[in-house]
């Protein structure tokens, strides 16, 4: 492994870098007098032959590229765990996109392509070429301002090079804005290695520690202002370096994430996170919120029969579907405005005494009941935020059990604070059957 920096070839075409150098011998130079040399990082799922010339492969723009959530149904539900190499996918829906398993795990996967010709010219062979997948993982540390970043490389193949040829990954970690105090133990770290010693050891890990502090946004309420939300780039490019020796190489453009570290109190797990969308898992099987999951399933799914439902509004937020038409967007969360909590609880609870009488209260068996309502009333999407009208977002409520009611609002709340969702976070409402 080599650490060394070397002088570089940078290259500014949106995820291809395509460039005439010569990473050859002196004695290959004689015979192939000005080569040309193609490295890109292309879209795991673009599935390309490797045949394929790379010249005729048009270059794919990284411009809206973002982390699609991973499927709940096939993740740990409302408790957040890191991802795995195994885990990752191509992102069908994004192909440049990467993978949100929860706000501190996520991952890419990309393939990586060389080709060198014998000349510029259409017409001229292919004399070496490489292929390789490449992974990448990134897990925020429990209770800590660290991020692990795996690295994968498998599937390596390559001809008319010898397997001393190196290739490498660069990546970097600082601040997002320049006007705070915010940085990283290690701003840059390189790996490169040879394609033998990939093909040997495909994993590598580097660690980064984020610390410092942004300068409070002077717009933020004093609550906010003091969780110190600070804001990171994490960047990461692949090189193909040639054989030892050489100074030029070839990189592809920065693929970067972003990551956001707090001091929060009421938020768990790490203290940073991946700014994504997380789902909250309403579990119908379980029989302990049977009353509430039930009501919200019907707000998902058939609003038509919830009230006031469609007398107020639409549909209801929070709602995510693979159909556009169907999805909604997320709801956003409230944890230090309790007046604002208060008031979607009064409205929905006039909705439920509207509803069912001056006594929703009282069950017929002689047990208490609470009157649930979706969107939750810790929301900006709740009760009191319906405009009123048949157009726009609406609420739906139904008394259900105490027991019932307390106990979906106490899965709400630990799926909030193990997700480490602040105020002001979002996040989608996935009711499971």
């Amino acid at each position: 492994m080599n650490y060394r920096r070397r002088g570089r070839v940078v290259l500014g075409i949106s995820m291809a870098a395509l460039a005439v150098a010569s990473l050859v011998s002196v004695a290959q130079a004689a015979a192939l007098a000005t080569p040309l040399e193609i490295f890109r990082e292309l879209p795991a799922s673009a599935a390309l032959p490797q045949d394929v010339d790379l010249r005729t492969v048009k270059p794919v723009s990284v411009d809206g590229a973002a982390e699609r959530p991973m499927d709940v149904s096939a993740t740990d539900v409302n408790t957040p765990a890191p991802i795995t190499f195994n885990e990752c996918a191509p992102n069908r829906q994004n192909p440049l996109g990467g993978v949100f398993k929860n706000p501190f795990s996520t991952c890419q996967i990309t393939d990586m392509r060389y080709q060198r010709y014998a000349c510029p010219e259409s017409t001229c062979p292919v004399v070496a070429s490489a292929s390789a997948r490449v992974i990448v993982i990134r897990n925020m540390q429990p209770s800590q301002r660290r991020v692990v970043i795996g690295h994968q490389v498998v599937m390596f193949t390559y001809t008319g090079m010898p397997d001393t040829t190196r290739f490498g990954i660069d990546l970097t970690c600082g601040a997002k804005y320049a006007t705070g105090t915010a940085n990283c133990d290690v701003p840059e770290a390189e790996v490169t290695k040879s394609i033998a010693d990939w093909i040997a050891e495909p994993t590598e890990l580097n660690v980064f520690t984020m610390r410092g502090e942004d300068v409070p946004n002077p717009a933020d309420p004093p609550k906010i202002q003091a969780e110190k939300r600070t804001w990171y780039t994490l960047g990461r490019s692949l090189f193909f370096e040639g054989e030892p020796g050489e100074t030029a190489r070839l990189d592809a453009p920065s693929l970067s994430s972003s990551a956001r570290c707090d001091v929060a109190g009421y938020a768990y797990g790490s203290k940073c996170v991946f700014p994504g969308t997380h789902t909250f898992v309403v579990d119908l099987r379980e029989p302990k919120i049977a009353e509430s999951g039930q009501l919200v399933n019907a707000a998902m799914t058939n609003f038509a029969t919830t009230y006031p439902g469609p007398l107020e509004g639409r549909f209801v937020a929070g709602k995510n579907s693979a159909n556009s038409a169907l999805r909604t967007y997320p709801v956003t969360r409230i944890h230090h405005d309790q007046a604002t909590v208060d008031a979607n609880k009064a409205v929905a609870e006039q909705a439920c005494a509207t509803r069912s009488g001056p006594n929703w209260r009282t069950r017929p068996d002689g047990g208490t009941n609470e009157c649930a309502v979706y969107p939750f009333n810790s929301t900006k999407d709740g009760a009191n935020f319906s405009p009123g009208t048949s157009e726009g977002a609406s609420f739906a409520v139904k008394p259900v059990l105490k027991a019932d009611y307390d106990k979906l609002e106490e899965t709400l709340r630990i799926f909030l604070g193990e997700s480490h969702i602040l105020d002001g976070d979002q996040y989608w409402v996935w009711a499971r059957a």
